[in-house]
């Protein structure tokens, strides 16, 4: 039961304001997935369709480490996000998941665009590259989201000083 004029907020295992960042969360995972495939022995990077990524010059050992971090660090942003009041919260978290969306946006769409000058190359597109390119727009779009997440808590927790101002 909630008060009128107050939001309720439903509860999530991920915390109570994680319920809309299912996406966030799912690429996160992913990323942890995908650091963990690289680091398994073998030449991953060596396919066909991501030696234009390796040819770029970045070891498997590189990236996995940079997936690993994002993945972790968003983890942790998205964590902390979730179970910290939101008039506490400095909006620094938002600001790290806007971040790491920015670089997981980065990094989709450079595997998109692998993919398509390999199928250019070769003649032959890749069913992957639609799945590549919904992660970027989506990552982009996560982007936004937590930018914007940032300016309001910022602006709620302002408004939340300037009206302790005013009762004191």
């Amino acid at each position: 039961m909630h008060l009128p004029g107050t939001q309720h907020t439903v509860s999530h295992p991920a915390g109570p304001y994680s319920s809309n960042r299912l996406f966030e969360w799912a690429m996160a995972v992913m990323m942890l997935l995908i650091a963990l495939t690289l680091a398994l022995p073998g030449d991953t990077l060596e396919r066909a369709s991501l030696k234009p990524i390796a040819d770029l010059g970045f070891g498997e050992g590189s990236m996995a480490f940079f997936f690993g971090a994002v993945g972790v660090l968003r983890i942790t942003a998205l964590y902390l996000n979730g179970h910290i009041n939101n008039g506490l919260v400095r909006p620094n978290g938002a600001n790290v998941r806007a971040i790491c969306a920015g670089f997981g946006a980065l990094i989709m769409g450079q595997l998109t665009l692998a993919l398509v000058v390999e199928a250019i190359t070769a003649a032959a597109p890749s069913f992957v590259i639609p799945v590549f390119g919904t992660l970027t727009l989506f990552e982009a779009l996560s982007c936004y989201v937590a930018r914007l997440d940032a300016v309001d808590r910022k602006s709620r927790l302002g408004q939340a000083l300037i009206a302790l101002e005013q009762v004191g």
